[in-house]
């Protein structure tokens, strides 16, 4: 009976454990969290519509019933390839005879780190709250703040970088300042905000076509949302953003512009590529050991054309089950066929029941395609009264124009 440990409880371990739990191996799954996370709406989180734990469930709840699958809260800090064993950050070690990587990715300041103590990215729970926790006290500020240069500093809003997740965080926070909070506040109007969308390359959301890139911008700025394309950010400071063309005032940053590997990457003294991924075989394992897979974010698998999957859930989902299969049935490494993604699409939601997306060899935007990307997520969220919870926050949010409850309960200052 051998024994196989998950490092990390997200889309790509999740989905393995459920594909292999019903076998005669011993599981171990480590997670620094004892939740799994919905992180496609995170952002819904950092903006006010969902509440954390509409999009998190219990990772122990969903194994209470499988007696070979045991649940660690802890942080593997080392590995040891040539002893099969696991190092956690409380010095505790443990044996593996076959090790599953799947810890995501974090963000990326391109070497200039120090930008990280003046701006957030949004890659967990305590990112979503702290965000969402500044978003309303700028208002709050702005309402008790009689200087007014001062007070449109708090209602500058800077989102640097214009993939889905800048996409969505600048859209969603024009849908607040503009259209939610408009008429609760007495000494000055939330429409005086701006949102700014800053994005060094020559378009937002640059993995689709220019038509549906061109759609997504249209629709931003009927937010009123301000894009600055072909702009690049040359440093952040206390309340200012530095680019190539502008300097702005702003005590609300976010970062959305990039990605890097889990540092637990480095551990396997394997090939990696410039963003720390571990660039693995056909069949998800390292080049010098087959019995040690990375998965989702953590790994650059290549397609048949040579390019790299995306670092999205359905290739970690899809990932975690053939790897999941594999180990159920104990294939040999020479009899395991060559991971196949199945490409089902992708979308984004912009804001305002707005959304672009391509599905097979149609694109589609507007109101059918977030309709199809709020289906789409509630299909994957996990766990039936999660579904109907964010179904019910979403008709209050959008049809409605009510949000959820905009509570100020931590002091993150």
């Amino acid at each position: 009976m051998s024994k196989v440990v998950i490092v990390g409880g997200g889309f790509g371990g999740l989905s393995l454990l459920q594909e292999a739990r019903k076998s005669e191996h011993q599981f171990l799954l480590i997670d620094k969290t004892n939740h799994h996370l919905f992180q496609p709406l995170l952002y819904q989180v950092a903006t006010a519509v969902l509440s954390p734990a509409d999009i998190t469930v219990p990772i122990r709840k969903l194994f209470k019933k499988d007696k070979n699958v045991q649940i660690t809260l802890g942080e593997v800090v080392d590995i040891n390839k040539e002893r099969k064993e696991i190092i956690l950050n409380s010095n505790e070690k443990i044996k593996y005879d076959q090790l599953v990587i799947s810890t995501g990715s974090s963000y990326s300041y391109f070497g200039n780190d120090e930008w990280s103590k003046y701006s957030k990215g949004l890659k967990d729970i305590n990112d979503a709250l702290d965000i969402r926790e500044k978003i309303l006290k700028a208002f709050e500020k702005a309402e008790n703040e009689e200087d007014e240069r001062l007070r449109k500093k708090y209602l500058n809003f800077v989102v640097v970088g214009g993939g889905p997740t800048g996409v969505e965080l600048a859209g969603s926070i024009a849908e607040i300042a503009y259209k939610n909070i408009h008429k609760e506040f007495r000494n000055f109007s939330s429409r005086e905000s701006n949102i700014y969308l800053i994005e060094a390359g020559s378009k937002i959301l640059p993995t689709y076509s220019n038509k549906l890139s061109n759609k997504a911008s249209k629709y931003l700025k009927s937010l009123g949302v301000t894009i600055r394309t072909e702009e690049r950010v040359e440093d952040i400071k206390e309340m200012v953003v530095t680019t190539d063309k502008d300097t702005i005032q702003t005590d609300n940053i976010i970062w959305a512009a990039g990605n890097k590997a889990s540092p637990l990457i480095e551990k396997l003294g394997t090939e990696v590529d410039l963003e720390g991924r571990a660039i693995v075989n056909k069949d998800c394992s390292i080049k010098d050991d087959q019995n040690i897979f990375v998965i989702g974010d953590a790994a650059n698998f290549k397609n048949e054309e040579g390019t790299s999957l995306p670092g999205i859930a359905p290739v970690a989902i899809q990932q975690g089950r053939y790897v999941g299969k594999n180990i159920k049935n104990k294939t040999a490494y020479n009899e395991r066929k060559t991971f196949k993604y199945k490409d089902r699409g992708m979308m984004a939601t912009i804001g305002g029941f707005k959304a672009i997306g391509i599905v097979g060899r149609y694109e589609m935007s507007g109101v059918i395609a977030w309709l199809f990307w709020s289906l789409i997520h509630l299909i994957y969220l996990i766990g039936y009264r999660s579904k109907i919870v964010v179904a019910i926050e979403w008709v209050f949010a959008y049809f409605l124009n009510k949000r959820g409850t905009r509570l100020i309960y931590r002091d993150i200052d």
